[in-house]
């Protein structure tokens, strides 16, 4: 029997929804000062934007929200939480939403050493990892929910927070090992499993994402034949290895675009396209519109 969504502390959206609008916190992620926690409030729902995820969990407190794993949607709404395992590129959105009820959200960055060290540490459990996704939804359980709301606390309260905060991120960590859908986690903890594996080619593309692509030698660091290669990097990423680089250049490319001072054709040298031309057409369909109408509309020279 699927566990029903804990229901969040009516409290604790409220004292977020607070503490976004004293600071006039902008309708995307807002770091606080606990390094690697965010806390997001949006008033109404977006289009599907591009971006690059890092491993992180996400505790939806109110709204919804969908995320892409390859083409497959992911929704999180409220009294579940998002587990992203790798640094992805991808798109989402925010679903539900309104100015009386924001989508209202806590995120903490995740460590993936932490997890490891953390797994090497447990006793065995009896996990069935049938689906195992980087990108993946499911309940949040009362005890996590709960950890949040105490990291959270430290935000508006420091005293202590020398202490606690490692203590609270450990046991948080813990606890996305035992979650359903933490098994991404549980294979990147263990070094033998091809998530574990594919993150050395992950590594190695976005070290390198600005030169040619060259499949043999991503197979020969992963420790496998180039067709096992290319068939679970699909399977543990949703994507290709190709247009895993392609999404990472467009993405550093939208970057510099909006940083000015940069003509298009030199932005498109730069993150490796060979051809200004290829490079516009696949960065109007990956953000809907030209660079160079980009530019225009910033009022670029």
């Amino acid at each position: 029997m699927t566990p029903m969504p804990t229901k969040p502390d009516a409290v604790l959206p409220e004292r977020i929804r607070r503490y976004a609008d004293a600071r006039n916190a902008p309708e995307v992620p807002f770091f606080t000062d606990i390094e690697g926690f965010s806390m997001v409030r949006c008033r109404t729902p977006t289009s599907l934007q591009a971006t690059a995820y890092t491993p992180l969990l996400c505790v939806v407190l109110q709204g919804s929200k969908e995320s892409y794993f390859g083409a497959t949607p992911v929704r999180f709404s409220a009294g579940e939480s998002l587990i992203v395992s790798l640094e992805l590129p991808t798109v989402s959105r925010v679903v539900d939403a309104s100015v009386e009820a924001p989508y209202l959200a806590l995120a903490l960055e995740l460590d993936l050493g932490l997890i490891r060290e953390l797994y090497a540490e447990a006793d065995d459990a009896d996990f069935e990892d049938d689906e195992v996704r980087a990108i993946d939804a499911g309940v949040a359980d009362e005890a996590l929910v709960e950890a949040m709301g105490r990291l959270f606390d430290l935000v508006e309260r420091p005293n202590g927070r020398r202490v606690l905060v490692p203590l609270l991120v450990r046991e948080i960590h813990f606890r996305l090992l035992l979650a359903r859908h933490g098994g991404m986690l549980r294979h990147l903890a263990q070094s033998h499993t091809h998530a574990s594996r594919i993150t050395r080619a992950l590594k190695r593309i976005r070290s390198s994402f600005t030169e040619p692509l060259r499949i043999e030698e991503l197979a020969s660091l992963a420790a496998m034949s180039p067709s096992s290669f290319y068939e679970h990097f699909k399977s543990v990423t949703g994507t290709t290895p190709l247009q895993y680089q392609k999404d990472l250049r467009l993405l550093e490319a939208r970057r510099r675009m909006l940083a000015g001072g940069q003509s298009v054709s030199s932005v498109a040298f730069e993150v490796g396209y060979e051809s200004s031309a290829q490079f516009s057409r696949e960065y109007s369909r990956k953000f809907g519109i030209a660079p160079s109408q980009e530019r225009k509309s910033l009022q670029l020279p």
